[in-house]
């Protein structure tokens, strides 16, 4: 799209009434393939039309409510992001790279939140081949087990995100086996038809929530944002004719306006019956990797530009998290081959920066244990309980390709090593 486009688009009033509705959220201007500076808040068609004609590209927003965005610091921990937060809505994002899948599994949603009992949702493509639903601060009960529900975040949203999966894995599974059947979904995504017809369908294999969103200071497309990568609008849509919509609908010269995504009048505690449910059903994933490591340990330099942004956030020294984090440093550095010595001496030097301090003996008695067993990989990026839970999952567009840290530093190192030597050799 050419930029004199995308600033003709942004420039129509409507959009831009439309892009001001942020409602005491955090706001983020994103230029191609980098965000601009953070925090910042649109209040003004001024400040916008500042961004646009400055190569602005997309516009994103959090999904929690602040009492002053501009107060918010990177350098923040948990207690003081707490402070400023006046509430959360309870963002979906349906990620699977087909439209139409995607929509079955959006309505299979929206039925069952309605079963649930909690009508006050509104709904919105995502621009690139998903969707967005939300269920506003307002519905939810004012506690849960005993916790003020403004400090559950970012636990509750997983928490429910975990349960409607749970409960609708198996009405997906039939769903889709209908409308598309085995050989027309192995097509679309590859999968083994025989492997499907043995084992059975995990719809979840093509389609998913995903839970990158669901943490602290993290955003989500704005409505009648752009999509840098196919230059569709993240539109706003009626959820009665969710079954019409149409990817047509979504580009710019196509994009009506008139609804808002954040435009709901929510029945105060509507969703109570939901979070009872889910927390009752919820069990907490195991401190330790079940699942045997698939490969080997490999040994590789440390190279601090290879980290993932959770290991390097880490390293920075935490106030939350410390214990976590020792079991996830100890498993990381042990499998790019550091031996136990080496990871106690990288791990007392990296407790210095950490308030307050753990003691030593617990690090390495900690090691120690590790190293007793078999190697496993630090806990997968989606794991409960870790990364998200204590405000380090800061993903960049690399972090979007894997599913575990560890596979990030060997892929960011596998890369440097493919790469051609800058000098030519005589």
């Amino acid at each position: 799209m050419k930029p004199s486009e995308i600033l003709k688009y942004y420039l129509n009033d409507e959009i831009m009434n439309r892009l001001l509705n942020v409602k005491g959220r955090e706001c983020a201007a994103r230029y191609g393939e980098s965000f601009g500076k953070r925090p910042m808040y649109f209040q003004y068609k001024g400040d916008l039309e500042i961004l646009i004609k400055s190569g602005a590209t997309s516009f994103h927003v959090s999904e929690e409510r602040w009492s002053n965005p501009l107060s918010l610091s990177k350098d923040m921990n948990k207690e003081q992001l707490a402070s400023l937060r006046n509430g959360w809505d309870l963002l979906l994002d349906i990620d699977c790279k087909d439209v139409g899948v995607s929509k079955v599994f959006s309505k299979i949603i929206l039925d069952r939140l309605r079963m649930e009992g909690v009508k006050s949702t509104s709904i919105k493509f995502s621009g690139g081949s998903g969707f967005h639903i939300l269920m506003p601060y307002e519905t939810f009960p004012e506690s849960i087990n005993g916790k003020e529900i403004n400090m559950t975040f970012p636990d509750a949203p997983m928490i429910i995100s975990i349960y409607l999966k749970n409960e609708l894995r198996e009405l997906l599974s039939q769903t889709l086996m209908k409308d598309y059947g085995i050989k027309k979904l192995a097509g679309m995504f590859k999968l083994d038809e025989d492997k499907i017809a043995k084992h059975g369908f995990d719809p979840y294999e093509i389609i998913n929530i995903d839970t990158v969103l669901i943490s602290e200071r993290h955003m989500f497309r704005m409505q009648y944002s752009l999509n840098e990568k196919k230059w569709l609008a993240s539109t706003p849509l009626e959820k009665e004719k969710l079954d019409e919509f149409d990817i047509e609908m979504a580009k710019p010269e196509n994009v009506d306006p008139r609804l808002d995504f954040f435009n709901l009048k929510p029945a105060k505690g509507e969703a109570e019956g939901l979070f009872v449910r889910a927390y009752d059903k919820f069990e907490p994933e195991p401190a330790k990797e079940e699942k045997a490591f698939n490969f080997e340990i490999k040994n590789v330099p440390l190279n601090a530009d290879y980290l993932p942004p959770c290991i390097k956030i880490i390293l920075n020294g935490l106030s939350d998290g410390k214990k976590r984090s020792v079991f996830i440093l100890t498993n990381f550095f042990r499998n790019i081959g550091k031996t136990k010595e080496e990871v106690v001496s990288l791990l007392l030097e990296w407790n210095k920066k950490n308030t307050p301090l753990l003691k030593e003996g617990l690090i390495k008695s900690q090691v120690d244990y590790i190293f007793a067993g078999k190697p496993y990989p630090p806990p997968n990026c989606d794991a409960q309980g870790y990364y998200k839970y204590f405000n380090v999952c800061f993903p960049n567009e690399t972090c979007r390709k894997i599913k575990n840290p560890l596979s990030y530093y060997l892929l960011m190192d596998s890369a440097h090593r493919k790469k051609p030597h800058s000098k030519s050799s005589k």
